[in-house]
């Protein structure tokens, strides 16, 4: 596979290749300018201005930012060209009731998120990237639909509409002597699973959302220019034939094509917007009804490596991590976070808002839009030296001078065609990052981690003036906070030691009734750790039976476990009602057959998703087992 990694380390999704292409510049180059707040857009003229604005902002990256060839590598193009990638008010829908039945856990109620399993309360829909797409029959306990998924796709996601499955996937595409990625959107017939509409996109899923019957999609893109490649990968390359090669590009070899059940499209050039600085990479936004019938689509594209995305039911909003060394070239290097606010109207997306926030977002959690505001929260990571985001995030919180790690909630008014700034506070967590965020009505929570574990309660009632009213410090630290009754929170994360090593899976539940969050009970499970951690979807909180369903993996090969934790939250406890695994799954040697990734309620039944299959336990008592569907 020949690589097609644009060199950018503005780039998030990169995030993990930072600290080698991030190598200081010689000083004797001039760095890349830094223009804080550059999140104020312009739009092309024309194609033929957008093909010479996308070329001069190439070349300016291509200069300034080093080549490392440990990254030409086969293996490396793979990963990253081809395969880039529950409570209300704000949590899962719930209804009440012998057919009752859960939801994705979705940030915001009412706005859906793609995930790999989905329910009407009769029928589980579930996909797998490396089998097949199944339906299951609860009743029956039967798979009565199944689909197998394609060797070269990847990335399966669902959504389930009104009489409609839509399954998001990517696929990896031959084109000449080069490997693309392409992002599919097939409407299937949920008892059939016959296609009924195709969608594609060059590039591969950001993030989407399923609201009030439209499918908002946020799709990335590389450019495909494999002869810059073959310059760049030189042993020393000038400035004067990459700037060549560059200028031999034509607007299709950066901006994405797609098709709407067959028929090919371009993205309109005035619908490509770009900031002061870009490298090539861009996400394109739009909206396609879930009932389908598609004949069209009317993409917005932005030149940037958005990788983080934010729904509600008006707005869709996409971050995008920007990064440049100082002037110097031997310094912290300046970051910040760029938002770009879309709202839809007639079936067309539309840019309506920008801003620009100091650092870096953990995950969609980050932000919140409540009461006409966006609230946002980020770490500003210090880096120094060959020191790029990826090692200080995971790493210690300071640079060799000395200089601390600091958090900032920011909030925004949320106007018709802008945002604007209202107030902040900072200074959170200092020498330490943000692990975890959760806003919820006025209120914002935030856990920040190096050795201990402050929880952070903020007032945001006054937009111009958020405040700080409680810190709670506690050993290790929440990886992800969930609402789970009136004044109770509940943090999934790992417990530490006093120098801040992790020693496994902690569930804690917060009094939040207060100015200052209060720990009432804690559940700790020895050299464990969840999914839930990194991974909002696998965690259920069912309010109706009071109890919180966490997937455990703890890969000792000896002592090793593998399963899922019932816990019953009481009012000021939480204790451990059931542990479920999955004895009849597939026997393989690391137990990933039976490792549970979701949970699902369905009536008086608990069903649990793994790569071997489908089981239900009885909801309540001893949990017993009642059915088994195996793969």
């Amino acid at each position: 596979m020949k690589t097609r990694l644009l060199i950018t380390c503005a780039s998030a999704a990169a995030l993990a290749a930072a600290s080698a292409c991030t190598e200081t510049p010689d000083n004797e180059a001039a760095p890349i300018p830094w223009v804080p707040v550059s999140a104020q857009l312009a739009a092309f003229d024309s194609c033929d201005d957008a093909l010479e604005g996308i070329q001069d902002a190439a070349i300016t990256a291509f200069e300034h930012y080093e080549y490392d060839a440990l990254y030409a590598t086969e293996e490396f193009a793979a990963g990253d060209s081809a395969r880039e990638p529950g409570g209300t008010p704000e949590g899962e829908a719930q209804s009440t009731g012998d057919d009752a039945f859960s939801e994705t856990n979705n940030a915001v109620a009412g706005v859906d998120e793609p995930d790999v399993v989905k329910t009407d309360g009769t029928f589980i829909y579930t996909v797998t990237d490396f089998d097949a797409l199944r339906v299951v029959d609860t009743r029956s306990s039967e798979v009565v639909a199944e689909r197998p998924t394609e060797d070269d796709a990847w990335g399966h996601q669902l959504f389930l509409g009104d009489d409609e499955l839509l399954v998001m996937s990517a696929l990896s595409i031959e084109r000449g002597d080069e490997w693309v990625s392409e992002f599919r959107l097939e409407r299937l017939d949920p008892r059939t699973l016959d296609v009924l509409d195709t969608f594609t996109m060059e590039g591969a899923m950001v993030d989407a959302r399923l609201v009030d019957g439209q499918v908002r999609l946020a799709i990335g893109t590389e450019p495909q220019i494999q002869f810059v490649w073959e310059q760049l990968h030189t042993d020393d390359p000038s400035d004067e034939d990459i700037a060549a090669a560059v200028r031999d590009t034509e607007l299709a070899d950066w901006v994405p094509s797609y098709e709407v059940n067959g028929a090919a499209h371009e993205v309109d050039c005035g619908s490509i917007a770009h900031p002061e600085r870009f490298t090539g990479s861009s996400v394109s936004v739009l909206a396609l009804p879930a009932d389908g019938a598609w004949t069209e689509a009317a993409p917005q594209t932005v030149m940037v490596d958005g990788s983080t995305v934010h729904g509600t039911s008006d707005s869709l909003y996409l971050a995008h991590y920007d990064y440049a060394w100082s002037e110097d070239g031997d310094e912290a290097a300046q970051a910040e976070s760029e938002i770009y606010r879309f709202t839809f109207a007639d079936g067309e997306a539309r840019l309506v808002g920008e801003a620009a926030v100091p650092g870096t977002l953990l995950n969609q959690y980050s932000l919140s839009e409540y009461d006409g505001h966006l609230r946002v929260a980020t770490t500003e990571l210090p880096s120094s030296g060959g020191c790029g985001p990826f090692d200080c995030i995971w790493g210690s919180g300071q640079t060799e001078e000395g200089e601390p790690s600091k958090s900032t909630v920011t909030v925004f008014a949320v106007g018709d065609d802008a945002l604007e700034e209202t107030g902040s506070v900072t200074d959170l967590g200092v020498d330490e990052h943000i692990y975890a965020v959760r806003f919820l009505g006025d209120t914002g929570y935030v856990v920040t981690f190096r050795q201990t574990d402050p929880l952070y309660t903020i007032d945001l009632s006054d937009p111009e003036n958020p405040v700080v009213t409680g810190e709670l410090k506690i050993t290790g630290y929440s990886g992800y906070l969930h609402p789970v009754g009136p004044d109770r929170l509940l943090g999934v994360g790992q417990e530490a030691d006093e120098q801040g090593q992790t020693m496994g899976l902690q569930a804690s539940l917060f009094d939040t009734g207060a100015d200052e969050a209060a720990v009432l009970d804690q559940y700790f499970r020895a050299d464990a750790e969840s999914s839930v951690q990194w991974d909002a979807h696998a965690f259920l909180y069912w309010a109706d039976a009071s109890i919180a369903v966490v997937p455990v993996e703890n890969w000792d090969i000896y002592d090793g476990e593998i399963g899922a934790v019932v816990l019953d939250i009481g009012d000021t406890t939480l204790t451990e009602a059931a542990w479920i695994e999955h004895s009849e799954a597939e026997d393989d040697a690391y137990g990933y057959g039976a490792q549970i990734m979701r949970t699902i309620v369905i009536g008086d039944q608990l069903w649990t998703l793994s790569n071997s299959g489908l089981q239900s336990n009885q909801l309540g008592g001893s949990y017993e087992t009642t059915a088994w569907v195996a793969w």
